[in-house]
């Protein structure tokens, strides 16, 4: 007879056991999730910065005078849409994150930087969702949003 265990009130034979979820689980052994407060200041930290680009920008087109909308729009696209996605996926993180000591990771494979397509697909649904995404991460032992879950992300505190 073959040696049955009880997991989780599921039954699982032993060659069963790894599932993929336990080897997941390991490589979070000893990682550290920042808590709501935590990730909130870093969004705050990002607003700022935002602003105070936007500010200087505002006064660099102004001392040249008279500047095509169309650059202004691009200035303005780039400053809001880019910032998130492009610095969290080449760099793992936005300046608030930093500021912080946060880093966004692959959720499968937490030592690489997710793709600039996860980046995109995380800022998009962040924006549309807004305060609702993070709602699950005081009840989700990862601390994941439901922005982190949908694009395959993670953000872990830097040791």
């Amino acid at each position: 007879m073959e040696n049955i265990e009880i997991i989780d009130g599921y039954e699982s034979a032993p060659e069963l056991e790894d599932d993929g979820k336990n080897r997941l689980e390991t490589k979070y052994d000893g990682t550290t999730f920042p808590s709501l407060v935590t990730r909130i200041k870093a969004l705050f930290i990002d607003v700022i910065v935002m602003l105070i680009i936007f500010t200087c920008t505002t006064l660099f087109i102004d001392a040249f005078g008279d500047i095509p909308d169309f650059v202004k729009g691009l200035i303005a696209v780039f400053m809001f849409y880019l910032y998130d996605p492009i610095l969290t996926s080449f760099t793992g993180s936005t300046l608030g994150h930093k500021v912080m000591k946060l880093k966004v990771r692959k959720y499968a494979d937490p030592e690489k930087r997710i793709s600039l397509g996860q980046a995109f697909l995380r800022f998009i649904i962040k924006g549309f969702l807004g305060w609702i995404s993070f709602l699950t991460v005081t009840g989700s032992k990862h601390k994941r949003a439901i922005h982190d879950m949908a694009s395959g992300s993670i953000i872990m505190a830097v040791k």
